[in-house]
């Protein structure tokens, strides 16, 4: 069967949207498990991060991060809630809504790594020190993206962080939240793992 060049520029553009939104949703997976390798795996090698107080090479990033997660945090949650990209050729730009939650370990050095010395002090006064705290997020990835030797990564990214909620934890495990609760794990023991195609 022939295909027009109108078809399968249509179809080559589908494809590489598609691939975008698959690096996307990736970036997510990898924080969420704390996979470093993954993480490094979204961006290119001379890739670069602006991710508001850290503004640093992409792998680099990655490691600071992971290793900040891993440090002050006992469950993360990331999700791309849309993303509009333009593709050009071999170059794209994406604009992908996030929406984050972070749930962070009570004691004095988390939450004071993780909120900063004001909040710490507001929750010494409060009494909640101890408990976990919630961390939302939400904001926007504004991506460049280079597809070098078949495969899209991001090479430029400024993420923005338009609100936040800080508050001690309020999760539920009795009645219909607990009969449903279903957790994760932040490694690759994680049930993701376990699937198969059969």
């Amino acid at each position: 069967m022939d295909i027009d060049a109108t078809t399968l520029q249509l179809l080559l553009a589908t494809a590489d949207r598609a691939a975008i939104v698959n690096l996307l949703g990736t970036y997510c997976r990898a924080l969420d498990r704390l996979d470093l390798e993954l993480l490094k795996s979204v961006y290119h090698p001379d890739g670069f991060d602006d991710h508001g107080t850290m503004k640093l090479n992409a792998h680099e990033f990655a490691e600071k991060i992971i290793a900040r997660l891993r440090a002050t945090c006992v469950y993360g949650m990331h999700t791309i809630t849309q993303a509009v990209i333009e593709i050009s050729g071999d170059r794209a730009k994406s604009e992908a809504y996030y929406l984050g939650l972070h749930l962070v370990a009570g004691g004095e050095r988390s939450i004071g790594e993780f909120f900063g010395p004001r909040y710490l002090e507001a929750q010494r006064l409060a009494g909640t020190v101890e408990q976990q705290h919630e961390y939302v997020c939400g904001g926007r990835y504004l991506d460049i993206l280079h597809k070098r030797a078949g495969q899209w990564r991001i090479y430029r990214r400024r993420m923005t962080n338009e609100f936040t909620i800080c508050r001690p934890a309020s999760d539920c495990t009795e009645g219909t939240p607990g009969a449903f609760f279903t957790g994760s794990r932040r490694d690759r023991q994680d049930a993701l793992y376990d699937l198969t195609l059969e």
